[in-house]
């Protein structure tokens, strides 16, 4: 769980005391921390997508070879020319399930945490409701 420091607003991953100015640790969700700056809880959001996208790659390295040893188990009890092609084929569908997984976790960590705050829902409103080729007028 993350904790965060009142006194020089940095986070840390647990314990008590902060290290860098010796002050006591809050819990993000205490009365106590909900006055700090939006750069904390930023910050906060950012270390819990990257972990959430560590999970997903994790898990495309551990799926992509179930995949492909699966799929060639199946492909070998085919007749000699296309036991090979199967299990050519296994193998690439385990390194596209893995691309695929790791490709998906790397977007969601900058769609969801890295760009999360930085829109401004009235800009894209307009964006989205403007005709093509018509000016904005400000």
């Amino acid at each position: 769980m993350i904790k965060i420091c009142p006194s020089c607003r940095s986070t840390w991953a647990g314990g008590m005391i902060c290290e860098d100015c010796g002050g006591a640790l809050v819990d993000p969700y205490a009365d106590a921390s909900r006055a700090l700056p939006d750069g904390v809880w930023r910050y906060i959001r950012l270390q819990y997508g990257a972990r959430r996208g560590m999970i997903v790659r994790v898990l495309a390295i551990l799926l992509a070879p179930v995949v492909a040893v699966v799929l060639a188990r199946r492909a070998l009890a085919l007749a000699s020319p296309w036991s090979l092609l199967g299990t050519a084929g296994a193998l690439a569908a385990g390194l596209l399930t893995w691309f695929l997984l790791h490709r998906a976790a790397g977007k969601a960590v900058r769609l969801w945490v890295l760009r999360r705050g930085r829109l401004n829902r009235k800009r894209l409103a307009r964006a989205l409701l403007r005709r093509p080729g018509r000016a904005l007028k400000r």
